[in-house]
């Protein structure tokens, strides 16, 4: 194995823009959910509120990758986070003044979902112009390490904040880091569209991504996968997980860490793929999924907090490694001219359950228990990692690049 390639200076500071502004989300995601309960809305506002966070980025996200593969890449993503950093900054400016309304909370978290709807088709097709072919894997791996950094650390610093000062400190923090990525990405260079041979519509546009969508079958297959996962699995950990947090394992610090032991698990899983490059991605991203079951039954059992949030940390090797690895083939296989409006079709059918998931879990808890939702999500996941293994593409698919120029 030869030493893989050097990552170019546009990249870096992708990379660093991008790693501080996870590190300020992941850090949100222990604020806000405390924020929620602390102003008396319950689990079942919680999943109101993460619901209205993920509805703009499914309705707006399959435009949004047209115009990623129509405009400069860079611009929309310079907007994105200039929109959600003044968003943050007016939602803390708020929280520091009294209690927020249920529908406030659910507003803001609606401009962020916005803004992730435009950011990350863009942020798909922009990579590619960065890194070539021979450190394309490298530079996903690099950016799903920062993903996981972002989860690692993020939770467990977000946690201790919110128990030390509140949920408004953070938001605040969150804030400036969408300034400072937004200055690390001005250093990158402009991006130009692709070339268009002829003025097209929105309707064609989205036509002929679609088309190259569904003639790959396991993209739609695995794609149809994360619907199921996101409408059981997704939601009942991130709903379920900071109740059974507050109610038996110490509140927001214990929650903290058990996101931050699936962010470490998701540091290793992505520093395996900067070095590691299996020869059928596919087959290996889908058997590492398989970790999400015990940690879905190690939170619905009560488990002691460090069987949690080592269960936690094995599920996050598995994300690590899928994560790096579905990118890779993505822009591996996938024409670059209609690569973001793919990676939409991908974010819009993995997403268009999470909302009613979320809405769903804290109404089932109720008369179910926290248990029954948990064990559902584990039984999905292993019955659609199951099938999608049975797709022959999934099992046999390479990193060869296939697109056309």
């Amino acid at each position: 194995m030869g030493s893989p390639p050097p990552i170019s200076r546009p990249m870096r500071n992708l990379l660093a823009g991008f790693y501080t502004s996870l590190l300020g989300t992941q850090m949100t995601t222990v604020a806000l959910a405390f924020a929620v309960l602390a102003s008396g809305h319950g689990a079942a506002g919680l999943g109101l509120v993460l619901a209205a966070g993920r509805l703009p980025t499914i309705a707006f996200v399959l435009v949004a990758g047209v115009l990623a593969d129509r405009l400069p890449r860079r611009t929309v993503m310079l907007i994105t986070d200039a929109v959600r950093g003044g968003s943050q900054a007016v939602l803390a400016v708020w929280l520091f003044t009294g209690d927020v309304p249920l529908i406030v909370l659910m507003f803001f978290a609606a401009v962020d979902g916005l803004g992730n709807a435009f950011f990350r088709p863009a942020l798909t097709g922009l990579i590619p112009t960065l890194a070539d072919k021979t450190g394309l894997q490298r530079a996903n791996a690099l950016i799903g390490f920062g993903r996981s950094f972002g989860s690692l650390a993020g939770p467990a610093v977000g946690g201790l904040l919110v128990a030390l000062t509140g949920p408004a400190t953070v938001l605040a923090i969150d804030a400036g880091t969408y300034l400072i990525s937004a200055l690390f990405l001005v250093a990158v260079p402009r991006d130009t569209a692709a070339p268009r041979p002829r003025r097209t519509s929105m309707l064609t546009d989205l036509r002929e991504g679609w088309t190259e969508f569904i003639s790959r079958r396991w993209v739609w297959t695995i794609v149809a996968q994360f619907s199921l996962v996101h409408l059981t699995t997704v939601p009942a950990y991130m709903v379920l997980g900071p109740q059974i947090a507050a109610d038996s394992l110490g509140g927001p610090q214990s929650w903290g860490f058990i996101l931050a032991g699936f962010g470490a698990g998701s540091v290793v899983g992505g520093l395996l793929m900067v070095r590691f490059t299996p020869h059928r991605p596919m087959l290996v991203a889908t058997l590492g999924m398989l970790w999400f079951v015990p940690a879905c039954l190690a939170l619905a059992l009560h488990a002691p907090l460090a069987v949690i949030i080592g269960t936690g940390f094995l599920a996050g090797i598995g994300i690590g490694v899928f994560s790096a690895l579905w990118a890779t083939v993505l822009q591996a296989n996938v024409p670059t001219p209609v690569l973001s409006r793919v990676s939409a079709y991908d974010w819009f059918g993995s997403l268009v359950t999470l909302p009613i998931g979320y809405t769903l879990v804290g109404l089932l808890a109720g008369p179910f228990g926290t248990a029954f939702p948990l064990i559902l999500g584990a039984v999905t996941m292993a019955v659609t990692c199951a099938a999608v293994l049975t797709v022959a593409e999934v099992r046999h698919l390479t990193v060869e690049p296939t697109r056309t120029p």
